[in-house]
């Protein structure tokens, strides 16, 4: 999806939260470009920023016009980043500068990334990978404890772009079962529609537009427990401790914003109100 003029205002704030240190380590799941083109002066602040708080780095003064453009232009946000002082890395499965070649689907972090960053960012990557499961524990296990995870996805329409939109209800679930911070939560929606793909709409689809949706969720890591996985039971009858033995991967939860004793003992309390909907409709209650 690459990255905006609103992804450098949010690093600027997380910063002057106290969230982000100068030279904090970030790393970017797929290399971003910035699409900023005339707003090269806005760049330029955001440089600005960074510099008067930090003087080992380039002020923002010395940067030409052309140098702006470059970065503005679709110009990799690491690039942008390590102007601004931070250290970068991406994981990405081509070849650039500072990128680990690294495929989301299937390679877990070696020791040489396991809670080394201060920020991992997900600026719309998640969306064309399979393997949800795999790349949200990689971020979880990059990110250091006190670090954050930070996510910009696709929450509705981008038709035909990636596999994956995503559902406010996943990452506030993640939350719960891993004791993060919720520390942004955002919507928007485009401010032009989209044209509906010809196969939808031949095929059912009843508009001949739609507006793309963003979501976006900054979630600060607390604890370095193990990646614990969110489980989702409003349509589910009933749930089995017994069936995953001593590997239960939903067990042993860190508390909830709800009061209960656990991420678990919420789900098996929602599945069991959802069991006795069922009941009375049935009138066996």
């Amino acid at each position: 999806m690459g990255t905006s003029n609103k992804t450098l205002g949010r690093l600027a704030q997380l910063f002057g939260e106290g969230l982000l240190q100068n030279g904090a380590a970030i790393v970017e799941l797929g290399a971003q470009e910035l699409y900023c083109t005339g707003q090269e002066a806005y760049v330029r602040e955001i440089i600005r920023y960074f510099a008067e708080r930090n003087p080992a780095i380039r002020r923002a003064e010395s940067y030409s016009d052309a140098e702006m453009r470059t970065f503005a232009n679709k110009g990799l946000l690491g690039g942008l980043l390590r102007a601004c002082g931070f250290s970068y890395k991406a994981l990405d499965i081509f070849e650039a500068e500072n990128t680990i070649q690294f495929d989301l689907n299937i390679h877990s972090p070696g020791e040489e990334l396991y809670e080394k960053f201060d920020l991992v960012t997900n600026f719309g990557t998640t969306e064309h990978l399979i393997n949800q499961y795999q790349a949200m524990k990689t971020m979880h296990e990059m990110a250091k404890v006190g670090g954050l995870i930070y996510h910009e996805l696709p929450l509705a329409g981008y038709h035909m772009h990636g596999y994956f939109s995503y559902n406010p209800l996943l990452f506030q679930h993640l939350a719960a079962a891993n004791g993060y911070k919720v520390i942004i939560q955002h919507y928007a929606r485009s401010l032009t529609p989209t044209v509906a793909p010809s196969a939808m709409t031949a095929n059912g689809y009843p508009d001949a537009s739609y507006y793309d949706c963003g979501i976006e969720f900054c979630l600060q890591k607390t604890s370095s427990a193990p990646f614990r996985m969110p489980l989702e039971t409003s349509t589910s009858l009933g749930l089995n401790e017994a069936l995953w033995g001593d590997a239960n991967p939903y067990s042993d939860r860190p508390p909830t914003l709800g009061g209960a004793e656990s991420d678990w003992d919420l789900q098996r309390e929602l599945a069991l109100r959802f069991a006795k909907r069922v009941a009375r409709r049935l009138g066996l209650r």
